[in-house]
């Protein structure tokens, strides 16, 4: 069975003639299901757009992407929204949050707009889980922003999505608040068996993570699977110095 994240050769530039960039330059890689996944690199390493694309938020230039088993080639923009909405989830830095709902709605709120009815029991529990269990008819204007991007953390569960694409989730947390969120991340990827792939230049971050690629120039240059800070910090040491052309 395919993996639920699969880029086959996926290459984006940007620009043309001698000005162009190359952001990913040939990226083959399945995110099984059930994993947790951090990407790292240096930065202009093409972290972001391997993201943006494996999401279907960025068309690649050449290359296929599959998302929950569907070739997203020739899909139509509607097309693209109706497959995120039920399959994935997003944990971004911008919270994306509205600021008219309470905290319980703007978690319900995707479900809702694909018309589906919440399990009231699992959003009361998430909700609990992400420490806002007395926080739940309050407004986003009336929390900071690390209980912001709970609220976005508990949205991206409540939902029991496939797959969840988290852009340096933690970058605005402190390092309670973070830790928090990371150990909701890997439990949901570890217990109910969803696709994770994070993100990110923090290695304490990324060592919550079952694995880490590491890019550079837009190739997986390196891939661990037994991360620590330590070792995450001194892979990236060495490719900052090393960049493969």
């Amino acid at each position: 069975m395919n993996a639920p994240v699969q880029l086959t050769d996926v290459r984006k530039t940007y620009g043309t003639g001698p000005g162009a960039v190359d952001a990913l330059a040939g990226v083959t890689y399945g995110f099984a299901a059930g994993t947790f996944t951090a990407v790292m690199g240096p930065s202009g390493s093409g972290k972001s757009t391997l993201l943006h694309c494996a999401a279907g938020l960025d068309a690649p230039s050449a290359g296929s992407v599959e998302l929950a088993g569907r070739s997203l080639d020739g899909l139509d923009e509607t097309a693209l929204t109706e497959l995120r909405r039920e399959q994935v989830a997003f944990v971004f830095q911008s919270f994306n949050l509205m600021p008219a709902l309470t905290v319980r709605q703007n978690v319900v709120l995707p479900m809702t707009l694909a018309g589906k009815q919440p399990d009231d029991a699992w959003v009361s529990e998430v909700i609990r889980r992400v420490g806002l269990g007395d926080r739940v008819r309050h407004r986003p204007s009336e929390l900071s922003g690390g209980q912001q991007q709970r609220v976005a953390i508990a949205r991206a569960l409540a939902g029991r999505t496939a797959i969840t694409f988290a852009d340096e989730p933690t970058g605005a947390l402190d390092t309670s608040t973070a830790l928090e969120v990371l150990t909701l991340l890997r439990d949901q990827s570890r217990q109910l068996g969803q696709t994770i792939v994070m993100v990110t230049h923090d290695p304490v971050a990324a060592s919550y993570a079952d694995r880490v690629l590491f890019l550079v120039d837009g190739r997986i240059v390196s891939e661990s699977t037994t991360p620590t800070p330590e070792t995450i910090a001194t892979e990236l040491t060495h490719l900052s110095t090393t960049r493969t052309h």
